[in-house]
């Protein structure tokens, strides 16, 4: 059984969450998270990791978009 709601962050800036709420509509959406005055983007790996929370979503960094000025 897979954690409902949650996707695991692999790559991206130091310091970002590692574990955040699943987009809606479920695994294959990008997810997009605010950080430090812009936004990083994942996508899903289709692959799945259990970090003792059970089955989860891997996301991998795509890009950084800055944030206006």
């Amino acid at each position: 059984m897979s954690s409902p709601g949650l996707v695991l962050l692999k790559g991206g800036p130091s310091g970002a969450p590692q574990v955040v709420q699943a987009p809606s509509g479920g695994e294959g959406v990008p997810v997009k998270i605010a950080y430090v005055g812009g936004y990083e983007h994942y996508e899903f790996t289709g692959e799945f990791a259990d970090i003792g929370e059970g089955p989860m979503p891997v996301y991998r960094w795509t890009r950084h978009q800055p944030g206006a000025e």
